[in-house]
């Protein structure tokens, strides 16, 4: 398999890894941060986070940093971008796309939103930008239980919303 190996400035590792083709025409990249003190970001290992990057540009690309490389923002083609805290190997999510699917109605919506979650409110400066927080930082390992969490809520409302009678 491919890979595309980038540096980054704060001495953290990016490299993205082609996982094949999940949609026809579409081949998938993941990614895999490590830190200089073998610290390791690993969410993002089962997440596409780049399409159809053969040559590497979107890689190049993907991750922009604060001045002072405490915090990153990973953005890609898809719409998606979050807010990693390197120094506390933390990550946020800050615009995503949220899919749903209603069984009952036999309908499908999907809608790029910022996730609201816990009252969080925070601004975080990277290179060019202000990035509004409104989800809270969560510790690696913790992501993918709180970030289940949200999306029950989240998926719940849409049933309110979108499919009530």
């Amino acid at each position: 398999m491919t890979t595309h190996r980038i540096t980054l400035a704060n001495g953290w590792i990016a490299e993205f890894a082609e996982q094949g083709e999940f949609r026809m025409g579409a081949i998938s990249w993941n990614l895999h941060l490590r830190g200089p003190e073998q610290q390791a970001i690993r969410y993002f290992e089962t997440q596409i986070v780049l399409v159809n990057d053969e040559d590497g540009e979107q890689a190049q690309n993907a991750i922009s940093l604060s001045e002072d490389g405490v915090y990153g923002y990973l953005g890609n083609g898809m719409s998606h971008g979050w807010v990693i805290d390197f120094s506390r190997g933390m990550i946020a999510p800050h615009r995503v796309t949220i899919s749903h699917y209603h069984h009952a109605y036999d309908e499908y919506i999907s809608l790029l939103e910022q996730p609201a979650y816990k009252r969080m409110r925070e601004y975080i400066s990277v290179i060019g930008r202000t990035v509004y927080l409104t989800f809270p930082f969560t510790r690696d390992e913790d992501f993918p239980k709180v970030w289940n969490e949200y999306l029950v809520i989240r998926r719940r409302q849409l049933d309110e919303l979108y499919f009530r009678n």
